[in-house]
């Protein structure tokens, strides 16, 4: 990256956040999401117009998600005051409960279109390289499980431990999706007679 790209990147990067950002719901609280002396702009290549262009998804995703939130703040103060009532209205709950998973799908879809559209601002090259994020993500779980039982020392906080948990993971933070626990699956006792080495 040439030298009067990276400054016109930095200027960018340093002035538009505050012009948008001030735009949105509830004023500047996004933070920039790639920096000028980004570890991804290094790592994929990234060019500046490429660099803007992700940027600028990224604030589209969050007047998106700021739209919902508020919306969901609204149907759950609505579900608060229908669940007090003397006497429960079970289909003035089910639409509220319907509204909400419908926001939580509509969320879900539009993050996976966001996704794509970033991922096609992409060269060939930079995709391969995407690639190899996408194996040492998907790699996590197990890296969380090595920790666990000391084979390794990386603790990652957070991290799914469970297909089931991966699957809440994959829309949390997402407006109207709600988390529901995971069936825990306890281990049948032992027949007297049956240890690690009986018959």
């Amino acid at each position: 990256m040439g030298g009067m790209h990276k400054a016109l990147l930095t200027l960018i990067l340093t002035l538009a956040p505050t012009v948008v950002l001030a735009q949105m719901p509830g004023g500047p609280t996004t933070p920039l999401p790639i920096s000028s002396n980004s570890q991804l702009i290094k790592y994929l290549g990234l060019e500046v117009n490429q660099t803007i262009d992700l940027w600028a998804g990224h604030l589209e995703f969050q007047r998106y998600l700021a739209g919902k939130t508020l919306r969901v703040a609204q149907v759950e103060a609505e579900l608060r005051v229908e669940t007090l009532k003397d006497v429960i209205d079970p289909l003035a709950l089910g639409m509220r409960y319907a509204e909400l998973e419908a926001i939580c799908r509509e969320a879900r879809d539009t993050q996976k279109k966001t996704q794509e559209r970033a991922r096609k601002l992409l060269t060939a090259a930079q995709l391969a390289k995407m690639q190899v994020l996408d194996q040492a993500y998907a790699l996590l779980p197990v890296i969380a499980e090595a920790d666990t039982v000391h084979l390794m020392n990386a603790p990652i906080a957070g991290i799914a431990q469970s297909a089931a948990a991966s699957q809440v993971a994959d829309t949390a933070g997402l407006p109207g999706c709600r988390s529901f626990p995971t069936l825990l699956v306890f281990p049948m006792p032992l027949e007297p007679g049956q240890g690690a080495g009986g018959q």
